[in-house]
């Protein structure tokens, strides 16, 4: 047995035996301090060279820190059944963890709690323990709404240990990353729009991380819109899951900065899909082609833009997809140096730069898949209701699926209509502008029910 496999082994017999005593014994007794104690110092240990380690279940097999132990149920059964009984996926412990956090981590999992009404997330909110996450599963039952939050939610966990191994040094595994962009690629195949919508939500804050997915979701939409499949989508997909890891070599003062970059500070972020192809090239199980996406994603369609290409040299066939996508997302996307763009009109700018950026077939091609009314965008129709986009057209771009949430008068319904443009009679409902959600107070993920 490695000492890793042994290290992790000890911690959870630990977890295991602290979950038995709780069972028996009052929250400070030695029977439960003692095992916590030393699963602390071997969780310290670990975070000594990562930001966190997981504790979960993986296809009904328990893992620790990436290690699958497929003796749980015999051997660590305290452990396997606390996490089934509240409907735990993971446990999260992050740098900085402290002994406190985990005596209350086990006072909301303790078995005498488990017939309580609140669930695990709801009475954690009751102690202090700011390094410890807990992440409830969702029961998907084929909904495939649920089936892509819980992807992009893995897949943004994932984008973050990538960075956080480039930041320390290392040239990361394509394992994982290679794994959830096949299964990006299978939702998008089987229908897009589930995964396609939280992309266009913008339901997430931190732009660091979710740019990087909402890049690969378009790509990999926008590739399949466009005829891509097996090997040639997944590549577009995985390009733009990794087409900012440059960044990650980039000093955040300026990734970051709020007013305009000095030249030499522009120069140094110019580098960053060189840095970006450097580490993809040399992570295994990612063929060249792929490196070549990363490294040409703010080449333009006239051959400017950069890094400057050789003499000779072309743009990847599918490099407008990934570049396109990286735009479009950066366009309707809140940054410390810009504010986000209506939909409508980041695909007007899109527009703009039709012919010199990209060719002008490729922007059309984009916003036929998003449609000239994406989803989530508030529209005025010609009756004065407001209405939410739930679904783009599929014959119409003019005329996707909405949710009608106010009456002529402004009035906000109890419940949506839903309501389909493409099918309305002859002078019955069109849109006839764009309103922002925010100054009209409606919440259009709730709208939506993402």
């Amino acid at each position: 047995m490695s000492a890793t496999r042994a290290l992790l082994t000890q911690m959870l017999q630990q977890f295991a035996g602290a979950l038995r005593a709780a069972a028996l014994y009052p929250s400070d007794h030695p029977a439960i301090h003692t095992p916590l104690r030393e699963l602390a110092t071997g969780l310290a240990m670990l975070l000594r060279d990562r930001e966190k380690v997981a504790l979960g279940v993986v296809d009904d097999v328990l893992v620790l820190d990436e290690m699958p132990f497929y003796d749980a149920p015999s051997r660590f059964r305290a452990v396997s059944e606390t996490l089934e009984a509240h409907r735990l996926e993971a446990i999260l412990f992050q740098r900085g963890l402290v002994l406190g956090e985990l005596v209350s981590l086990l006072r909301v999992l303790a078995p005498r709690n488990q017939e309580d009404d609140h669930s695990a997330l709801e009475a954690a909110t009751s102690f202090e323990m700011p390094h410890i996450l807990l992440c409830e599963r969702i029961d998907d039952a084929g909904d495939p709404r649920a089936i892509a939050q819980r992807t992009y939610e893995r897949t943004l966990a994932i984008v973050v240990d990538l960075a956080t191994e480039v930041r320390m040094g290392k040239i990361p595994s394509s394992g994982h990353a290679t794994q959830v962009v096949n299964t990006m690629r299978d939702l998008v195949l089987a229908d897009e729009s589930a995964l396609l919508g939280l992309a266009l939500l913008k339901n997430y804050d931190d732009y660091t991380y979710t740019h990087s997915v909402n890049v690969a979701i378009f790509a990999l939409a926008f590739g399949r819109f466009q005829g891509l499949d097996g090997e040639d989508l997944q590549r577009v997909g995985l390009a733009g899951l990794l087409h900012d890891l440059g960044k990650v070599r980039t000093a955040e003062s300026i990734i970051k900065k709020p007013g305009t970059l000095t030249s030499e500070e522009f120069r140094i972020m110019q580098r960053h899909p060189e840095l970006g192809a450097e580490i993809v090239e040399q992570m295994q199980g990612i063929d060249a082609e792929t490196g070549d996406l990363v490294l040409h994603h703010h080449v333009r369609a006239d051959g400017t833009g950069y890094p400057r290409l050789r003499a000779g040299q072309e743009i990847h066939p599918h490099g407008q997809i990934v570049a396109i996508a990286d735009c479009y997302d950066a366009l309707t996307t809140t940054r410390s140096y810009q504010k986000a763009r209506h939909p409508s009109e980041a695909v007007q700018l899109l527009r703009q730069l039709g012919g010199t950026a990209y060719e002008r077939a490729q922007i059309e091609a984009f916003v036929a898949l998003i449609g000239t009314y994406p989803v989530g965008e508030l529209v005025r129709l010609s009756t004065n209701e407001l209405a939410v986009v739930s679904r783009r057209g599929d014959l119409d771009a003019t005329a996707p699926r909405v949710k009608i949430v106010t009456d002529s008068c402004g009035v906000v319904l109890r419940q949506p209509i839903e309501c389909d443009l493409s099918s309305e009679p002859d002078g019955g409902r069109l849109i006839a502008g764009i309103a922002d959600p925010l100054r009209k107070g409606i919440d259009v993920v709730r709208v939506l029910g993402w």
